[in-house]
């Protein structure tokens, strides 16, 4: 099994799986970047070299490129594993898809649904009935309130509040700190309390959380 992604984001895998005594073989670059070695876990190739294992977990924070390599490794045949923290709260009556990286003391309540190739980040709150849509990133702190839904390859920011059943489109940025109190349109970005609509001029821009 291996780690895709040698930046910030691997090493936070990397002590996740760790957390729950598992050690994997070892990483794989995304080109052009060429480490070595992460925490004296060697990098094994790149992600021509996909298709030399049966199973991975990708470790990127940029949204869009997240979801590139994972539609690359799930060609492959690459089997997606999640990475849980041993810490994380997560109702059994959740449902969570495949690559779904949950860091330390998020908590995700009854009905919620994470899908694929999400991260929820360290101590996350997804109440129960929310809907994260695949490659979407839900950052440190923050807090869907329930039945919350959020789109496709979004963003939501450090300790940023989304009140309970308000719907965020896709590609949106919510800023570190916002109060949601309104639905967002796709492609925007908002911010401050409460949270006011920017245009987003890039769209779908990387995104990438700490």
């Amino acid at each position: 099994m291996v780690i895709i992604g040698t930046g910030e984001q691997g090493r936070v895998v990397l002590d996740i799986l760790l957390s729950n005594g598992f050690k994997p073989d070892g990483f794989l670059n995304i080109p052009p970047f060429k480490k070595e070695e992460i925490c004296g876990f060697p990098v094994l190739g790149d992600t021509s070299c996909l298709c030399r294992f049966k199973k991975g977990i990708i470790a990127l924070g940029d949204n869009l490129k997240r979801k590139e390599v994972f539609f690359e490794a799930t060609s492959s045949g690459l089997l997606l594993v999640n990475a849980i923290h041993s810490s994380a709260v997560i109702s059994g009556l959740a449902k969570l898809g495949k690559g779904v990286v949950i860091s330390a003391g998020a908590m995700i309540n009854t009905g919620a649904e994470i899908s694929d190739n999400t991260i929820i980040n360290t101590g996350a709150i997804i109440e129960h009935d929310c809907f994260v849509s695949s490659h979407s990133h839900i950052g440190p702190g923050a807090c869907l309130g329930g039945g919350v839904f959020v789109g496709e390859c979004s963003l939501i920011g450090l300790s940023a509040v989304v009140l309970p059943d308000i719907k965020i489109g896709k590609g949106v940025i919510v800023g570190a700190g916002s109060v949601v109190t309104r639905n967002v349109p796709d492609g925007l970005t908002v911010k401050g309390i409460p949270a006011k609509l920017y245009p987003n001029k890039s769209g779908f821009q990387k995104l990438r959380v700490g």
